[in-house]
């Protein structure tokens, strides 16, 4: 489970705005406030910025106490500190931050064992307590043989045993598999049982993987679970992936449900990742479920990528649009790309659509490139016309970089162009190019 089971969350919050005095709205707004600071350093993490996320962890652990974030934010923090030893320049630097990291992971399983980031925990202790030992740092071995997991003969039979279930009748193992699932602390032995439930036909299956896929404390173990879960075209399976995707607050997960509704090619997979893609919370959600509505080569989905670019403010949801777009292949797609390029209301997004329809190399393609240069007084865009056409590499595309150099006035812009010709070993460029010189 990804959440934390923090005992009495809603007596705490209560505690504190009597000791304080506090207003529902001001408990609320103090709420949100952890949540907004929790996430931005998540954000961090996912940039790479460890030292920065290893401050804003603090701030959380300092701060919030008993409230919903520590267990995670104890964990992270003990992650960024070990990311953060590798870049240090001084070895004994590299051994405080690990054993820092160690300290954090040790107040996490002390102070919250039942967490579900106690078996992640415990793993990373592992890996740090391994670097430690082979540096010289005996005393944190016991952590080696503490938290290893269970691999041995006895385990190996285990798994011949489920491997021997995929020929046995579905009903009669899954209720052995879902004990797996529910109260097994080896990941490898519950990813192992997932693939099995994945292989059954049963009604009961879809409710078990749901569960698996948002509560598993293993990564591995809630990927084959969303995975599964998306190969089933029963209209339940969707909902459910659609109930993991509302009630997680975890972005791996909403991405891998986001994948599983996109590679499904089942008709409510489609509406909701439509939905996602135009009304998600979260940006990385929308950007997610438009690449894999363009991955949806049909008028529907082009139409719904149009409708996303023309009310979106964002400058990083357009380009998603418009790399979606590009991926269509269809005249209608084009078009949109076409409209684009000709409008000066967004000069990025103008840009992008030249870029892609460069790609696209269509005659259709390269005569509305032609006409948008010749329309526009924007240095940059015109700049960037010439490369998209460059990239032609055909007759019709250097004849017409030929004529556009015989009319443009702008010295650098022209420069750009005879540059271009210089690089397509044409015979009319060369022509052309002996031209110039004999004038």
């Amino acid at each position: 489970m990804r959440c934390a089971k923090i005992v009495a969350v809603a007596v705490t919050a209560a505690a504190i705005v009597l000791t304080l005095g506090a207003s529902p709205t001001s408990q609320e707004t103090s709420q949100d406030k952890a949540k907004a600071a929790f996430e931005a350093a998540k954000r961090s993490v996912y940039d790479k910025q460890w030292a920065e996320a290893v401050r804003q962890f603090t701030t959380i652990v300092e701060k919030l106490k008993n409230a919903e974030y520590l267990d995670e934010s104890y964990y992270w923090r003990a992650y960024c500190l070990n990311k953060l030893s590798l870049s240090q320049a001084k070895f004994e630097d590299i051994l405080r931050l690990k054993q820092e990291a160690i300290a954090d992971i040790n107040s996490l399983l002390r102070n919250m064992p039942e967490s579900s980031w106690a078996d992640d925990a415990r793993a990373l202790r592992t890996e740090i307590a391994e670097a430690l030992v082979k540096n010289g740092l005996k005393q944190f071995k016991p952590y080696i043989s503490q938290d290893a997991p269970d691999t041995g003969p006895e385990m190996e039979m285990k798994f011949v045993a489920l491997d021997a279930m995929l020929n046995m009748e579905p009903e009669k193992v899954f209720p052995t598999l879902e004990r797996i699932l529910r109260e097994n602390n080896n990941p490898k032995l519950r990813e192992k049982a997932v693939f099995l439930i994945g292989q059954y036909d049963l009604p009961q299956s879809p409710e078990l993987l749901a569960m698996v896929a948002a509560k598993d404390s293993d990564p591995e173990v809630r990927g084959q679970a969303i995975f599964w879960l998306g190969q089933r075209q029963e209209a339940t399976s969707f909902e459910l992936l659609s109930k993991v995707f509302q009630q997680t607050k975890d972005p791996e997960v909403k991405e891998k449900v986001i994948n599983a509704l996109g590679q499904s090619g089942n008709s409510k997979a489609y509406e909701k990742l439509l939905e996602v893609a135009r009304d998600a919370a979260d940006k990385d959600s929308r950007e997610k479920a438009i690449f894999w509505l363009g991955q949806n080569h049909d008028e529907r989905s082009i139409a719904a990528l149009s409708e996303i670019y023309d009310k979106a403010t964002e400058e990083d949801i357009r380009e998603k649009v418009i790399f979606a777009l590009s991926q269509q292949g269809k005249p209608q797609a084009r078009a949109k790309l076409i409209t684009i390029a000709r409008s000066n209301a967004d000069p990025k997004s103008q840009e992008r659509a030249v870029f892609w329809l460069g790609q696209e190399k269509s005659d259709e393609a390269l005569n509305e490139l032609v006409e948008v240069y010749g329309r526009t007084e924007s240095f940059e865009l015109k700049k960037n016309i010439i490369f998209a056409i460059s990239q032609f590499g055909n007759a019709k595309s250097i004849h017409s970089m030929i004529e556009m150099a015989k009319t443009e006035k702008n010295v650098k812009l022209k420069k750009q162009l005879i540059f271009w010709l210089g690089q397509s070993k044409s015979e009319e460029a060369i022509k052309y190019l002996n031209d110039i010189i004999e004038k």
